[in-house]
């Protein structure tokens, strides 16, 4: 194959209390085309943030994705033209990096025919983000509960109750994943472990059932989400106003600065109840309405 075009679904991990072990496809997507080429290699970007991506090829994620596959395929990777359509924010906690590096890893497996599993691409990609959470999801859609176990992933998809909404409010600031996770400790209570385990564990219980209501109690994290609020000023007035429009839960969307709000209505009230708060603390953003996706990377030609 010569040509292959591929799209995958920005994610929001962690959830609350479900810390590297959670994540949830949205309807945000990054979309590329790979094309071989004779000469030499190129990118071509449109859509958000493309002037946060790198310009240098051979530095750019997506071919250095790429170029991993063929590699383990035992080929050069051959020169490419890229083609990028991005509607996912970046460094704004929607899991843009893992979607660049499953799309890179996906389009350079189609190209080479196939030969790798979706499994073995999954397991790859982790390696080189680090964590699970928003690896996962970008290639299989829905909400996943993903364990790490040496370079082994393994997870569960989990179905996302119809009825839940989400409401994203993303900054027009952005926050490394790197300098979000400086923050947290080497060692954690007791008694802030039995709390967060019992929270991951009535959210996912909840949300598999469908008894969306347990969110508001579920999502309430004690552990990461505290320390992580710093860096995004006016977090605790957003969460309030949200949850007093009619949110049932409202978290920090990964690494952050994002923030998503969760509801079964009310979702335009929401929405202007967290901008309006955001703006008071003297910050912009912009609201977005994805829904949860079910599917992962896929062929889109």
């Amino acid at each position: 194959m010569d040509m292959v075009k591929v799209r995958v679904p920005a994610t929001t991990a962690n959830l609350g209390p479900g810390y590297d072990t959670l994540g949830m496809a949205v309807s945000m997507f990054l979309e590329v085309e790979f094309e071989l080429s004779s000469k030499h290699s190129t990118v071509n970007a449109e859509g958000l943030d493309c002037e946060q991506l790198s310009s240098a090829v051979e530095d750019h994620l997506i071919i250095q994705a790429a170029e991993f596959v063929f590699k383990k395929a035992g080929q050069p990777r051959p020169p490419l033209h890229l083609f990028i359509k991005n509607g996912i924010p970046v460094a704004k906690g929607l899991g843009s990096s893992a979607a660049a590096i499953a799309a890179g890893m996906f389009g350079a497996n189609v190209l080479l025919g196939t030969p790798f599993t979706r499994q073995q691409l999954i397991n790859w990609a982790v390696q080189r983000e680090g964590h699970a959470d928003n690896v996962v999801p970008a290639f299989v859609g829905g909400l996943t509960v993903n364990l790490l176990n040496g370079d082994k992933v393994f997870y569960e998809k989990l179905s996302v109750p119809p009825e839940l909404q989400l409401i994203l409010l993303v900054p027009d600031f952005t926050l490394a994943t790197q300098k979000s996770r400086s923050v947290l400790p080497a060692e954690i209570p007791l008694e802030q472990a039995v709390a967060s385990m019992q929270r991951s564990c009535l959210l996912v219980a909840g949300l598999a059932k469908g008894r969306v209501e347990h969110l508001r109690w579920a999502m309430d994290d004690r552990l990461i989400q505290p320390l992580r609020k710093q860096f995004v000023p006016g977090f605790d007035q957003v969460l309030a106003a949200a949850r007093k429009a009619g949110a049932i839960g409202v978290v920090m969307s990964g690494a952050g600065p994002s923030i998503v709000a969760f509801s079964q209505d009310k979702v335009d009230d929401i929405g202007v109840a967290m901008l309006e708060a955001f703006e008071h603390a003297g910050n912009k953003g912009k609201i977005f309405y994805p829904a949860p996706c079910s599917i992962g990377a896929q062929i889109i030609n």
